[in-house]
């Protein structure tokens, strides 16, 4: 190879030295946002507006069960919810648009998308977070699916071993969940989806946060949502106008 000047120019490659090939692949988090398929990101949409509503609630009527985060998410909470299953984005697409139910092999292939965060994470250039705030996002879409009861996934921890950022998401995570229309199912009416919340204290929720998240359930948008995502931009999603949750 000739380096302009008349002379060789050798590339020496040192193995240790070079990347992933994941690594940085992505310029932003829109770039990586814009493959995930558009009913996951209704999903995601979604949970991060319950999510904001829940978080505004608890700054406002429970001050204290907020404590531990020492005011790191009070200014992009909504944003940080709403990336709660960026690992979906390395999820092979024919599991995730599946209309029936899904085989337990299938399942175990969804599953994947929590231990899959920080492969994604990885694989954006340029993360629009500061470190500390990055690392809420990876508690929040690593350990959202774990349970107060030990019962949950990837890890199987238990109550406050679960960092509570993760435990408020995992109730606007099962709200979305029983209150969106499934191919396979109706949405739950409100008031059996607030029992369900309440009879999961300190089985699938913790108890207090379980409580204060029935208290604002009645806050929650009870417009259409499935075009929330149009309409919600973030600050790091490409988009120009925002959803008010509050």
């Amino acid at each position: 190879m000739d380096d302009g000047a008349g002379g060789a120019c050798v590339i020496v490659y040192d193995e240790k030295d070079m990347k992933n090939t994941r690594v940085g692949c992505y310029p932003t988090l829109a770039c990586l946002y814009s493959i995930i398929p558009r009913d996951v990101r209704l999903h995601m949409e979604r949970v991060g507006i319950y999510a904001a509503v829940f978080y505004r609630h608890l700054m406002k009527e429970h001050p204290d069960l907020l404590e531990p985060l020492n005011h790191e998410l009070d200014d992009c909470y909504q944003d940080l919810y709403t990336l709660h299953d960026i690992g979906r984005a390395f999820v092979p697409v024919r599991f995730q648009n599946k209309a029936g139910g899904l085989t337990d092999e299938e399942f175990a292939q969804i599953k994947q998308h929590t231990v899959l965060t920080a492969d994604t994470l990885d694989s954006i250039y340029i993360l629009p977070f500061t470190a500390s705030v990055q690392m809420h996002l990876f508690n929040i879409s690593m350990y959202h699916h774990e349970r107060y009861d030990g019962r949950g996934y990837p890890f199987g921890i238990s109550q406050e071993q679960i960092p509570l950022e993760a435990r408020i998401c995992s109730l606007a995570d099962a709200y979305d969940g029983m209150t969106s229309w499934k191919p396979y199912r109706k949405n739950m009416p409100i008031e059996k989806v607030r029992t369900i919340i309440l009879e999961e204290a300190g089985k699938q929720f913790t108890p207090s946060l379980s409580l204060a998240f029935a208290e604002c359930m009645d806050q929650m948008p009870r417009e259409e949502l499935n075009e929330a995502w149009e309409a919600h931009a973030g600050r790091y999603f490409g988009r120009n106008t925002k959803v008010s949750v509050g």
